[in-house]
């Protein structure tokens, strides 16, 4: 029996290759998600250590202005990577729609190559069970004729 060959192979490899790339972008974008909500949480730790220690008793007029003073840097971190985590966000709903439309259409091929594959052995095991029948009917008619 000769092996299925599916006409289609090159344009599912292609597929599968565009499958691949979206996929990356989509862990890119994902892990660029991560590391600006892990900035946000040490952001947070810094801001709650930084008002702990403003209002701690024993420090003068010069150490209270300098933590404000860090404490609005921290804000205005905050809002940045805010943004940044917003765009990125974005970023990564745009990549994973592009990743599910890869493997949609990847998808398809590999069903339709099942599909085909499971066609072509049923219908050459069919046509192995009539040679062998026939085979088979020649046999007994052989040693009829004598």
């Amino acid at each position: 029996m000769r092996k299925f060959r599916f006409r289609l192979e090159k344009v599912l490899e292609v597929r599968e290759y565009y499958e691949r790339i979206a996929e990356m972008k989509l862990t890119a974008a994902a892990g660029k998600c991560s590391l600006l909500e892990r900035i946000l949480e040490d952001n947070a730790r810094a801001t709650l250590d930084a008002a702990r220690q403003r209002f701690s008793g024993g420090r003068d007029l010069l150490e209270m202005r300098t933590a404000e003073l860090y404490s609005r840097r921290l804000s205005v971190e905050r809002e940045r990577t805010l943004r940044a985590l917003a765009l990125a966000e974005a970023d990564r709903e745009k990549a994973r729609q592009g990743y599910v439309a890869a493997s949609k259409d990847k998808e398809l091929l590999t069903k339709l190559r099942e599909r085909g594959e499971a066609e072509y052995y049923r219908s050459a095991t069919r046509e192995e069970i009539k040679t062998l029948d026939d085979l088979s009917r020649t046999g007994k008619n052989i040693g009829r004729d004598e």
